[in-house]
């Protein structure tokens, strides 16, 4: 769930922490976001349910999700560990998709329990996603429709808050991408990953995805109804801070 936006800014700033070549830093920008566009087959054949079926089913196996009864979907790093530890310490790809992993399981973990609490139909707290019905924004305290938050159509979405943060975020991280060159580091053959889940032939597709999504229009009406600025600055900060605790021996590989 955390948007396009969100993971380029977490991963610009892990990559301060890092000595990378150009091209590497090339590879771990594309491999940050490729978990999160990897498509479907016969996409276009399948109606609006099927389609969403397949979304997710699709992210079950490159988010290495395992509680599918959870509200909140996060990945299992120690499953992705087991198969590919080896390959995060040696390739900056699979560091950088392993990055993205850790990214959604603190933001689903940590930060979203923290703004928002969930309910059934009887204002009880639940984890489970064929009870909750409402949602708290614990900031302030309003209680919202769950179906609301998660839709794309309505004041209400969290994805919405999305949409008014970007400009917020693009400008305050002062985030530049030059998809040109990312374009041209692909069609010559640079990019590659070793991660079964995914193929290196979604990079073309993850790179102008991301420049579409963080170029469109932005939401005009500025008010927040999930995430607040602040909120969101401390996560991009923690997120950063927690990775290099739990796993800084990862990051030392690529300090030489």
């Amino acid at each position: 769930m955390p948007s396009f936006a969100i993971h380029a800014i977490c991963g610009n700033e892990i990559l301060k922490e890092m000595n990378l070549s150009e091209n590497a830093k090339k590879s771990f920008i594309i491999a940050n976001i490729i978990p999160d566009v990897s498509r479907v087959t016969g996409f276009k054949k399948k109606d609006a349910k099927e389609k969403r079926k397949s979304i997710q089913d699709n992210k079950t196996s490159t988010h290495f999700r395992t509680d599918h009864n959870a509200i909140l979907l996060y990945p299992n790093l120690d499953m992705f560990l087991e198969k590919y530890s080896g390959n995060v310490k040696s390739s900056i790809t699979s560091f950088a998709y392993f990055f993205h992993l850790y990214t959604d399981y603190y933001f689903f973990r940590k930060f979203l329990t923290s703004v928002l609490s969930f309910y059934d139909e009887d204002m009880q707290k639940t984890k489970n996603k064929n009870d909750v019905k409402f949602v708290k924004v614990n900031r302030t305290g309003e209680i919202i429709e769950y179906s609301k938050v998660v839709s794309k159509d309505n004041d209400y979405s969290i994805y919405r808050d999305y949409s008014i943060l970007n400009n917020y975020l693009l400008n305050k991280y002062e985030l530049k991408i030059d998809y040109d060159d990312l374009f041209e580091y692909i069609d010559q053959g640079k990019f590659h990953i070793d991660i079964e889940e995914t193929k290196s032939i979604y990079a073309y597709y993850a790179v102008f995805k991301m420049k579409k999504y963080l170029q469109d229009e932005k939401v005009k009406n500025s008010d927040l109804r999930i995430i607040a600025p602040e909120e969101l600055d401390k996560f991009i900060k923690d997120v950063v801070k927690s990775f290099k605790k739990n796993y800084g021996y990862f990051i030392n590989s690529y300090l030489k």
